[in-house]
């Protein structure tokens, strides 16, 4: 069962939290024993989502309310994460808008090039099991400044992530390390934050209810999914474009192809995908494109339309009424209709069922980071993460 749970800030030391032993006694999760088939715990958490996104909702709105009201009252929003935790600051920073300008940071850099941080702006550090060293080193730098800080990470996070004024919990730390579950219930973190600042959240009609059921829908329609994958499961490249918050999508499916299946394979923005790097398309690669609504200035058509005179087959995620993909040679998987801010959360879905199905046709674990291969776990004792 997800958790509430409320950070205490301390910003010298961390303060055990209600019911909870000191984190500094606390010691790293045991990984469980890897699974050797279908269903991999990847597997699990995806179509686990439905149900976790409702908790998210149910759990959190209250302390989203308050969190968001502070939150409208700053200067600016500084939203940070690495690795998927940056792909979901990206979507972060497209959809808060009915608040103080917000802005996506790699931690890494939020570390080494910090941006002007005041007393007066908020920092929204994202990290799904709260160890990894370059996002609490970010947050101990916006504590410094004296920044408002909001950690959005799981249930049971590590300790130094827990010196955050708040910390809005989602789920359960992951035991496959292809993050799904926890980018789309921090991705339904951060709409709730939006809706609190523009005083909506409480609304019956803002859309967010219908989530889960919006996600579930896609779920069961699993098999379009593996049958793209059979299609094409052996192409040498696979190419993502998106705009807009779902640019971060594009580099997210990419992100976990090269996790889950050692693939090539690339995220691009749209209009960037033109401007170049259309040079590697052919007719062995897969161009996804995430294609909802707004105004991408008919580059999804072009693009459609280019990638089919070179023979590279398109599958198109969207739920626009009409922008002629299928007409111009996409395989067009339809998107729920929804608010624009839940559409990233619902677009990545398709795509992470993709990258899953996509590993098991290519003999590949999911869950293990490349851990499995012998010069990945030699490379592996050179850094930390």
């Amino acid at each position: 069962m997800l958790a509430y749970l409320l950070s205490s800030k301390a910003p010298a030391e961390p303060k055990p939290l209600p019911n909870q032993t000191d984190p500094r006694e606390q010691t790293p999760m045991t990984t469980p024993t890897p699974r050797t088939s279908h269903p991999y715990r990847m597997y699990d958490a995806i179509t686990a989502q439905p149900d976790a996104i409702a908790s998210v909702i149910d759990s959190q709105r209250e302390l989203c309310a308050e969190v968001g009201a502070t939150l409208a009252g700053k200067r600016r929003i500084h939203v940070v994460g690495i690795g998927t935790s940056w792909h979901a600051a990206l979507v972060g920073a497209s959809i808060l808008t009915d608040g103080p300008e917000a802005f996506a940071h790699n931690s890494f850099e939020f570390c080494t090039a910090t941006p002007s941080v005041t007393a007066d702006d908020g920092v929204i550090v994202i990290s799904h099991r709260g160890t990894k060293r370059s996002s609490y080193d970010a947050l101990d730098v916006a504590v410094s400044k004296g920044a408002y800080t909001v950690a959005i990470t799981s249930t049971d996070p590590g300790p130094r992530i827990q010196v955050a004024d708040v910390g809005i919990r989602t789920v359960e730390q992951e035991t496959s390390s292809a993050f799904t579950i926890s980018y789309t219930t921090a991705l339904t973190a951060l709409a709730m934050l939006n809706l609190a600042m523009g005083g909506t959240l409480a609304d019956a009609d803002n859309g967010l209810a219908h989530l889960p059921d919006y996600i579930a829908a896609i779920l069961a329609r699993e098999d379009e999914v593996k049958t793209v994958v059979a299609e094409h499961q052996d192409r040498r490249r696979f190419i993502s474009a998106g705009w807009g918050a779902n640019t971060a999508n594009a580099y997210e499916v990419a992100l976990k192809i090269k996790e889950t299946s050692r693939a090539d394979c690339e995220g691009f923005q749209i209009e960037q995908l033109l401007h170049g790097p259309f040079c590697s398309l052919d007719p062995e690669c897969l161009l996804t494109l995430i294609a909802t609504p707004g105004d991408d200035r008919g580059r999804a058509l072009d693009l459609t339309k280019a990638a089919n005179a070179l023979g590279a087959p398109v599958w198109a995620l969207t739920n626009r009424p009409d922008g002629g993909l299928a007409e111009a040679g996409a395989r067009v998987f339809r998107l729920p209709l929804s608010a624009s801010y839940l559409t990233p959360i619902a677009s990545v879905v398709p795509l992470q069922l993709f990258t899953y199905h996509l590993a098991l046709a290519r003999g590949t674990h999911p869950d293990l980071f490349q851990q499995d291969v012998p010069g990945q776990a030699a490379a592996r004792v050179h850094y930390d993460l």
